[in-house]
């Protein structure tokens, strides 16, 4: 199965390194008894063209079985657009989101309410699988098949609500 991982890549994000990507997808393999091959973007030459990372990351999305989204607290902006690009190719999406990070299970205030267990809406809409920690993840790689991504829809039906 080729997996395209995002998620942070500076080397003080919370891997520690920018290639985090190799032994977390080495992991996931170990987990889910499955052979990955890891689509790395760090993997093809760099330029320093916005427009042609851009076009490499969605080629590589493209070529990718699913998209798997560590969404640490410091994710940067690539990320979530990654996760938009595989919605549009139809790639199923499966965000890792720590539970009591900042995107899943914890305490946020919103105007003026505290809200407990918060899920951020645009992780939990936009990702068609959200795990909590990496076993998750590797467990849903084995039913990848039963993962159905219905593209752009949800916001068509957005839209429409």
């Amino acid at each position: 199965m080729r997996l395209y991982i995002a998620g942070k890549v500076a080397k003080n994000s919370t891997f520690g390194k920018h290639h985090w990507r190799d032994e977390f997808c080495a992991e996931l393999a170990r987990l889910s008894g499955l052979e990955l091959d890891h689509l790395d973007p760090l993997s093809t030459p760099q330029t320093t063209d916005p427009k042609e990372v851009f076009a490499q990351d969605c080629r590589l999305i493209n070529k990718a079985d699913a998209l798997v989204v560590y969404l640490s607290d410091d994710i940067s902006v690539g990320g979530s657009q990654e996760i938009l690009i595989a919605r549009y190719l139809h790639k199923p999406v499966i965000g890792l989101a720590p539970l009591g990070g900042k995107f899943n299970g914890c305490r946020r205030e919103m105007l003026g309410k505290i809200i407990e267990n918060y899920q951020d809406p645009f992780v939990f809409a936009t990702c068609d699988l959200v795990c909590s920690d990496v076993e998750a993840v590797a467990q849903a790689l084995q039913k990848i098949k039963d993962i159905k991504s219905d593209g752009f829809t949800l916001i068509d039906a957005a839209l429409r609500s």
